[in-house]
């Protein structure tokens, strides 16, 4: 039997477009149900989502490297991979993806043709400055492999660009790793 567990926001051509995500919640054998606890002993999603959101709340460049793999993770619409030392590098040197998670003020965005105050923000400041913010955890298993979808509803009339965010982990041997960040 499947389960729809929530939705999720997913990047179409440029666009945000919801999805339904399922996980089969079909007993194993001997009996135990899909309320039995995960196999591994990663935090659950919930926990990961409350975890995950305060470190970029705070501005926790070291402990936000914490839930990148070796193996790095896909940043932006385009889903750029960046290697662990290209996302380590630009932390420390705190250029692009250091902007876009936690400092508005030096991300590089393009020229305003309008009079509009609409900028581009930062996810620390979408998620410490907005008025109306909510956030939400799911778990999914796609081609075998445990994810937990992190999102954030985010309103914010003086940000571009602002809706719904989705941060994807991965489930590793040492725990949930970032598979990709909008």
């Amino acid at each position: 039997m499947k389960w729809y567990l929530g939705l999720v926001l997913a990047p179409v051509c440029g666009l945000s477009v919801m999805t339904a995500l399922a996980q089969d919640h079909t007993p194993a054998p001997g009996g135990k149900g899909a309320s039995e606890k995960p196999r591994s002993s990663a935090i659950s999603p919930a926990q990961l989502e409350k975890d995950f959101f305060a470190v970029v709340r705070s501005g926790d460049d070291k402990k936000f490297l914490t839930y990148v793999s070796e193996g790095g993770m896909n940043v932006g619409r385009e889903a750029q991979h960046l290697s662990h030392a290209e996302v380590a590098d630009q932390l420390a040197q705190h250029t692009r993806l250091y902007c876009k998670l936690f400092d508005s003020s030096c991300i590089q965005s393009e020229i305003k043709l309008d009079q509009s105050n609409v900028r581009a923000c930062s996810y620390r400041e979408l998620l410490t400055g907005s008025k109306d913010v909510r956030t939400a955890a799911t778990e999914t298993t796609r081609n075998g492999v445990r994810q937990a979808i992190l999102v954030a509803r985010i309103k914010n009339d003086s940000c571009a660009g602002v809706g719904l965010v989705d941060f994807i982990f991965n489930l590793q041997s040492d725990g949930w790793k970032l598979f990709s960040i909008p």
